[in-house]
């Protein structure tokens, strides 16, 4: 459908609808006017918790647009210079296409004058709706973890890249992109664990096809994170011993120690005494088999050689 504003006839509106149905109307001037008004589209916010969030926004913009807050006319343009992103990712937050991460979250809230934390725990709840239920205890303690024991086929994700992670992901979903992006800005979202003031001690045991199989990035990541003092990386040799999997063995500041397993589709974590001990157990044996971090820095080293 369009419309047409007669020439002669500046209050006649005739309508043109696709289904060939030609109707006409009278409007007030004022109306003539709001035809040409570029239209906003409202989020509504009973489709979701993305629509919902959308609608926060768009309604405390708006509601500083009305007023002229600080002078400014408050478009999503002025939105989104004041938060670092272009138009047309506020547009997407605001129609509820593409969610905020915690850090435009963040800043939309200072931006907007809304209540510390209320947009970031939206987010939050949001990012549990998109993790596997198995997964969920296990990422809830890791955030409070003073300490990461770590065994994996794969970098652990908190010392993932971006496009690794993107790569891990679309083979686990047999190529198929579909919210891939949201994904990897959660993932690296947790990475703020390492902003913390006492952040953890992480000590990691990689199968060696791991840096075989690495990104350049990733790689330069690897080492740049063997060079902090809070990190240990160890590589398991070909010979020297078989990952099953990934491991994680958490220790949290009361003493409390969790212990998570994950394959394929598949994972579990449990704070039994018994089965942590049992997995400590298997660490220690694969951390024993290892390199010492020194030599596992040279063959990350070398792994850096060949990719370039």
């Amino acid at each position: 459908m369009f419309a047409l504003l007669w020439p002669e006839l500046p209050y006649l509106v005739i309508e043109f609808r696709v289904a060939g149905t030609i109707t006409s109307r009278w409007v007030s001037e004022s109306d003539r006017g709001k035809r040409h008004m570029p239209r906003v589209s409202e989020p509504d916010p009973s489709q979701g918790l993305e629509q919902y969030i959308g609608n926060q926004v768009q309604e405390a913009r708006l509601a500083r647009a009305k007023v002229k807050f600080e002078g400014h006319d408050w478009s999503q343009t002025f939105l989104a210079a004041r938060a670092f992103v272009s138009q047309s990712r506020i547009s997407e937050v605001e129609t509820g296409k593409v969610p905020p991460d915690r850090g435009l979250a963040q800043k939309l809230e200072v931006t907007l004058g809304l209540p510390r934390d209320s947009l970031v725990n939206l987010i939050r709840i949001l990012e549990q709706a998109t993790v596997r239920d198995y997964a969920k205890p296990f990422l809830r303690r890791q955030e409070e973890a003073s300490m990461i024991h770590a065994v994996g086929l794969v970098v652990p994700g908190l010392l993932q890249t971006p496009d690794y992670a993107r790569e891990l992901m679309l083979s686990g979903q047999a190529g198929d992109p579909t919210d891939i992006d949201s994904y990897v800005d959660q993932r690296m979202a947790r990475q703020r664990v390492w902003e913390r003031s006492n952040p953890p001690w992480m000590s990691a045991v990689l199968d060696e096809g791991v840096l075989h199989k690495a990104t350049l990035k990733q790689l330069e990541r690897l080492l740049q994170a063997q060079e902090t003092p809070n990190v240990s990386i160890q590589v398991l040799p070909s010979g020297a011993g078989h990952i099953m999997g990934t491991l994680y063995i958490l220790t949290h500041p009361d003493g409390a120690r969790g212990a998570y397993t994950e394959g394929f589709d598949i994972g579990n974590y449990s704070e039994d005494v018994d089965t942590v001990l049992r997995f400590q157990k298997v660490y220690d044996r694969l951390a024993a088999s290892a390199l010492t971090t020194e030599v596992t820095t040279d063959r990350i080293n070398e792994a850096l050689k060949r990719s370039k």
